[in-house]
């Protein structure tokens, strides 16, 4: 083994440099089977990678408006993130390169050369009794990597909580209204972070107001004001409003049934049968003043966990 180790540190810098890929390759053409190692450990910081990535996408339908949210924090968000994918699967990483590398070793191990290059751990792989999948778990995973997979855990148990919070009332709205159920939920979630951020009177209490319904002059039930942002001719705004506070969801869900059922205005919105038309209508009838209305919450429907937590309901 050459040179190997010194370059290691250079080729995990620059991954994402396609070049880069180049040395991995003379490697491979000479017969090293850290070849093999180098493509596992690129592999997993990749996948990493495109964990937060998508982690990062549940937070951006969010982000519209939202003034530390622009273009060039993103751009810088990004490049970190990339670099943190990196400081994760070093070292022992997160296990997913060790058990890549034994199944690729098992399979193209026949074509390298026998000698030093495998370390003890490798060979342990390969013992007769001891499975690849055992020799591939480390013992111990490092904290970074516990970080990150506690984080993904936490977006999946938010989105699955909240469904299970109005699945009932919002498959009620769904066939009142004659739209899906995930487009009901999606705008739900969006309305409220996922219902993270539900409109709460000075006490704390909530006003499980979904749907974000404001109260206007006939409203003669229980109200909240807030500072709220409006879009005016795509233009953001800030501006105080009242909005309709309820005692129970389901209140809040009925309310939301007659708002759009006994209006005129949103009677395009009944029977939309896609997320996308559904949000659409919505945002043609002067729902909502963000322009991205619709689009936000077709993105939101299309969320696989959000698609796995309602299959989960049909079984």
């Amino acid at each position: 083994m050459t040179s190997f180790v010194n370059n290691s540190t250079q080729l995990r810098d620059n991954f994402t440099d396609l070049n880069s890929l180049n040395s991995i390759k003379k490697l491979g053409r000479a017969g090293d089977e850290q070849a093999l190692r180098e493509v596992a450990k690129q592999f997993e910081a990749l996948f990493v990678q495109q964990l937060l990535k998508t982690m990062r996408a549940t937070q951006d339908v969010f982000s519209e408006g939202n003034y530390d949210q622009s273009n060039e924090m993103k751009f810088h968000r990004d490049l970190m993130d990339q670099q943190m994918s990196l400081e994760l699967t070093k070292g022992s990483g997160l296990g997913l390169a060790d058990a890549l590398f034994n199944q690729m070793k098992a399979q193209y191990g026949n074509q390298l050369p026998s000698g030093g290059n495998a370390d003890e751990k490798d060979a342990t792989a390969m013992t007769p009794g001891v499975s690849q999948y055992q020799a591939a778990v480390p013992p111990r995973v490092k904290p970074t990597a516990t970080v990150v997979e506690s984080t993904a855990t936490d977006v999946a148990q938010k989105i699955t909580a909240f469904v299970d919070d109005i699945y009932e009332v919002a498959a009620q709205a769904s066939a009142t209204l004659g739209v899906k159920i995930e487009s009901v939920i999606a705008q739900a979630a969006l309305e409220t972070g996922w219902g993270q951020h539900t409109l709460a009177d000075a006490k704390g209490n909530s006003s499980h107001n979904f749907f974000n319904i404001k109260a206007g002059s006939g409203w003669q039930g229980e109200t909240i004001s807030r500072r709220v942002q409006e879009f005016d001719d795509g233009m953001a705004t800030v501006e105080h409003a009242r909005f309709r506070a309820y005692p129970s969801i389901a209140s809040a869900f009925s309310d939301f049934m007659s708002f759009l059922t006994d209006s005129p205005r949103y009677q395009d919105v009944l029977g939309k049968r896609s997320p996308k038309e559904y949000g659409t209508a919505l945002q043609t009838a002067g729902y909502a003043t963000d322009p991205h209305y619709a689009d936000k919450i077709a993105r939101i429907a299309d969320n696989p966990i959000l698609q796995k937590a309602l299959a989960r309901k049909l079984l």
